[in-house]
């Protein structure tokens, strides 16, 4: 009997010790995501809606700890919460400011795409995405990198609808070389990318890691365009080891042009230090695997107020029904002088109303948009009596495309994977 007990002892040690480490590498891999969605969340939205939700805390203390400084961090980094999408809608895009100083050009020898100029472009915010496509990421995983990316692109397409905010989107892919794939001179609406996505337009180049170069790249593209914010996203799964090191230009990104920049590491091969100048933040932002996109998104649909993805999918196919632009890879640089712009500007084509719904404040707004070429350039909203029936913009939309839902091709988040939400296309 006693040789039973002491051999159950024993054997009970090295199980309790591996479910330790397990569910301590669980609750790690869930702070990282949500300061990953809390960094996002907070230089793209310019809202603290992540951050007042209930953190997802460690479950052991020194793990819980560190994930609240980061958090803390991150409030105290006010310069990121500057003009959020409620803001933003209520300044006239007209006015947005042309970039001040000189424009970067990179030398001939860096083998940089260059990017001119376009300043008769004006957007309330000029977004751009860099997208790391080395050997280390691997086909498989570049196709997730991609998902995460669209969806990202529908949560800001929505919630820039609603609040009325015209957005510029730029993509980067690189590897050895550096690529646009997307120039956000060239009136391309989201839901325009969006297909470009679908159709798997957007290819895989293997090589090394010239973040350096896709930093220059960027930094043209932003400065590019009149807006009142600059955001640049860099996704990355390792070190840059071609092109020099990427910090010094990414802080004259930050300094000399007050460009946001989120530097958004996968796997934990990442350089930290590198990633912690990029950004300026004083933690890393990041992800363990690849996988962990699906349940990045999840926590962004719900800082956003998107109850699903079927809510989100269904939303973003309403407003591309009605979406008849064309999508240009390149386009020809005018930098047309004031008079020129404001005429082009009247020559855009006003809607009709719509109607009157009630947003999370209980106030009820009705909009309409001005069209130029397919592309809304600015919109108007006007306060109005709420109807009897409580409204909102997702339930409106929700009931209108039950009977025209179209499905388009992405992931789903782990809830939907888990059967815990009701069936729905794919996302």
């Amino acid at each position: 009997a006693v040789v039973s007990t002491q051999s159950g002892h024993y054997g009970r040690g090295p199980i309790m010790l591996v479910c330790f480490v397990v569910l301590a590498l669980l609750a790690s891999c869930s702070g990282n995501r949500q300061a990953a969605a809390d960094a996002i969340q907070k230089s793209i939205f310019g809202s603290r809606e992540a951050l007042e939700e209930p953190v997802e805390m460690m479950v052991y203390g020194h793990r819980e700890h560190a994930h609240r400084e980061e958090v803390a961090q991150l409030q105290r980094t006010e310069t990121r919460t500057s003009y959020s999408f409620e803001e933003l809608g209520h300044m006239s895009v007209k006015s947005a400011p042309r970039h001040q100083g000189p424009f970067y050009r990179p030398q001939i020898y860096e083998n940089v795409p260059v990017v001119e100029e376009c300043q008769a472009v004006k957007c309330h915010l000029n977004l751009v995405i860099i997208m790391d496509s080395s050997g280390s990421v691997g086909y498989q995983d570049y196709q997730l990198e991609l998902s995460f990316v669209r969806t990202l692109l529908e949560i800001m397409a929505v919630k820039a609808y609603d609040a009325g905010v015209k957005v510029c989107v730029g993509l980067v892919s690189y590897s050895t070389q550096v690529h646009v794939e997307v120039d956000p001179c060239c009136h391309n609406s989201i839901c325009k990318i969006i297909d470009q996505f679908n159709d798997r337009r957007f290819q895989y180049r293997a090589g090394s890691t010239n973040t350096n170069g896709a930093l220059k790249a960027a930094r043209q593209m932003l400065q590019a365009a009149a807006s009142y914010k600059k955001v640049a996203l860099l996704i990355t799964d390792g070190k840059s080891n071609v092109g020099g090191s990427p910090i010094s230009f990414a802080t004259q990104m930050r300094e000399e042009d007050g460009i946001d920049i989120v530097a958004l590491g996968v796997t934990n091969s990442v350089n930290t230090a590198e990633l912690k100048g990029i950004s300026g933040m004083e933690f890393v932002t990041k992800i363990d695997v690849f996988d962990e996109f699906h349940e990045l998104a999840t926590i962004l649909l719900e800082a956003n107020y998107i109850g699903s993805t079927h809510e989100l999918e269904t939303s973003f196919e309403e407003m591309c029904d009605a979406d008849n632009s064309v999508f240009r890879q390149e386009c020809e640089r005018v930098d047309a002088a004031p008079d020129e712009e404001e005429e082009e500007e009247e020559k855009c084509s006003w809607g009709a109303w719509s109607n009157c719904v009630q947003k999370r404040n209980n106030v009820c707004v009705q909009k309409r948009t001005c069209k130029l070429n397919g592309s809304v350039v600015e919109t108007e909203k006007l306060e109005c009596d709420c109807p009897g029936a409580s409204s909102n913009f997702m339930a409106a939309l929700q009931l209108k495309s039950k009977t025209r839902h179209r499905g388009r091709h992405g992931f789903r988040p782990a809830a939907m994977r888990h059967g815990t939400s009701s069936p729905t296309a794919p996302f």
